[in-house]
């Protein structure tokens, strides 16, 4: 059973991940496309308009993720009838919170119209219209999360990403072809939008095919069951606040002081720096399903070591993206966008600062969820949030854009990044992260794969940039393997065993129709 989870938990990842990387493939085409057609203004606009659409996702107070816990939890005890039973009233709630998005993005439209805009659309009447694109979007995810909850709580998250990422797929590659007909933003994101809505009902006809039994009528009038879904809820929903602020400060902070032409150089870098945290971030949201599941059985031991494997999966991908983020970050950047965009140093420490700390952050947070034992971490994620917002701004307004990860880190710091350490150890006792002198070999390997990218980048210049990026890259991913093999950073038996289980997986999982033989 203990490997059935992690394998289940590698292959969502490989799905997600694989997704992920194909689109930010069709990203290296589409973002300088979209910056050459519509306007590095305009796409900046179309970015912090996304980033807005955070706050809108408020409406949804947890309740989603809240779901999703109490599947893993019903999972766990084998009980298909719960299951159903947290279906439906979460269908109602997802309702109800798709309409408060309509309602409020209305209201916006309306002030609009009497010449009421938030500071960072100011002066730019278009957005309007890409408000309401983007809330119709947004209701529409709302109501498809049900059954994408349904995937994750069952540990069958490979069918989540799989859906999204082909809606993810179909909306950049519909949008490239907006851009070029259109030259507008705004058909840009109307084209996404039917993307999200087309995976979504893919995604709905699969899950009612596979699990029938889900969808099953039955009373939907248990103020229990809204009660519990509320209660999870409210503390999930703490954490999505802070985590929204703490994502959207930077973004709107530079939007809204510096301007949206200067979105691009914040975003464009985090997206880049992204890649190699992809599948991090994946493998954490994909293992929560595990472990409510092994929670609820009461295996503890297996939780503690799943969770000090994830986070050393995380030091060793992390550290070899930040060895070649540093090394060829700017130059790759440069040709991404054809010279429109670079990265100065400052804004490459800070990126690393913001995205590094996120994911560590995250890792703990999911943890402590699944076991729905995070209610001191989510009203600290709410407050490091809220001071990421303020010393954002602050730090921006004194020193410019590049300033914007050190507000986000010196907020996690003081908040939820002692508070997540000292409540997982409070839960399941030592050993649930990993030594110190793991940290400092994998610096040592991060180190040693930079200095080397760095050194064959300068050297192979001559041969042409694409050349020159392809051989330090190369170069830099070698020295950090073999820093890390040396080191015995890398368990190989154990990655070997893993992906064995997950080669047996995919030839398992295909044929089956029935959750008992997924099982």
């Amino acid at each position: 059973m203990r490997v059935k989870r992690e394998s289940r938990a590698l292959y969502s990842t490989v799905v997600v991940t694989a997704f992920g990387y194909a689109a930010q493939v069709l990203s290296l085409f589409a973002i300088p496309f979209f910056l050459g057609t519509v306007g590095t203004e305009d796409y900046g606009l179309m970015v912090t308009v996304m980033a807005f659409m955070g706050y809108l996702n408020f409406a949804d107070a947890g309740l989603s993720w809240g779901s999703m816990i109490l599947i893993a939890q019903a999972a766990g005890r084998d009980s298909r009838g719960d299951i159903a039973h947290i279906v439906r009233h979460s269908a109602v709630l997802a309702f109800c919170s798709g309409f408060l998005v309509l309602s409020v993005v209305g209201g916006l439209l309306m002030c609009a119209s009497e010449g009421w805009r938030l500071p960072m659309f100011t002066g730019h009447p278009k957005v309007d219209l890409m408000v309401a694109i983007a809330g119709v979007q947004l209701f529409a995810t709302l109501q498809f999360g049900i059954v994408y909850n349904l995937f994750q709580g069952l540990q069958e998250g490979y069918w989540t990403g799989l859906y999204a990422g082909i809606a993810r797929l179909l909306g950049l590659g519909g949008g490239v072809l907006a851009a070029w007909l259109t030259r507008e933003v705004a058909w840009v994101m109307a084209v996404q939008a039917v993307a999200v809505f087309l995976g979504g009902i893919a995604a709905v006809v699969h899950a009612w095919i596979r699990h029938p039994w889900a969808f099953v009528p039955g009373d939907w009038m248990d103020w229990a069951q809204y009660r519990a879904q509320f209660q999870i809820g409210l503390k999930n929903f703490m954490i999505q606040i802070g985590r929204t602020l703490g994502a959207t400060a930077p973004t709107l902070g530079i939007s809204a002081i510096v301007g949206p032409a200067a979105v691009p150089f914040y975003t464009l870098p985090l997206t880049l720096l992204g890649l190699f945290f992809m599948p991090i971030n994946s493998w954490n949201a994909n293992m929560q399903g595990a472990y409510g599941e092994a929670w609820t059985a009461g295996d503890l031991d297996w939780v503690r070591s799943a969770f000090r494997g994830s986070l050393m999966r995380a030091l060793i991908f992390g550290g070899l993206g930040l060895a070649l983020f540093f090394a060829l970050g700017s130059d790759f950047v440069q040709l991404w966008t054809h010279g429109r965009i670079d990265i100065e140093p400052a804004m490459a420490i800070s990126v690393s600062l913001v995205v590094t700390v996120g994911a560590f952050l995250a890792a703990g947070q999911y943890l402590l969820t699944s076991m729905n034992r995070h209610g001191v971490a989510s009203a600290a994620e709410l407050v490091n949030g809220v001071l990421a917002l303020i010393l954002v701004v602050v730090l921006v307004k004194w020193f410019g854009a590049w300033a914007a990860g050190v507000g986000v880190m010196a907020a996690a710091l003081m908040t939820s990044g002692w508070v997540i350490h000292r409540d997982i150890i409070r839960q399941l006792g030592a050993g649930c992260f990993p030594a110190p002198v793991a940290v400092g070999k994998t610096i040592v390997a991060m180190v040693a794969g930079g200095v080397v990218a760095w050194v064959v980048h300068g050297v192979t210049k001559g041969g042409g940039l694409i050349y020159s990026l392809l051989s330090a890259a190369i170069a830099g991913v070698c020295v950090f393997i073999a820093a890390a093999l040396l080191q015995k950073l890398v368990p190989v038996g154990d990655a070997l065993n893993l992906v064995r289980q997950l080669g047996r997986r995919v030839g398992a999982i295909l044929p089956t129709t029935r959750w008992n033989q997924s099982q």
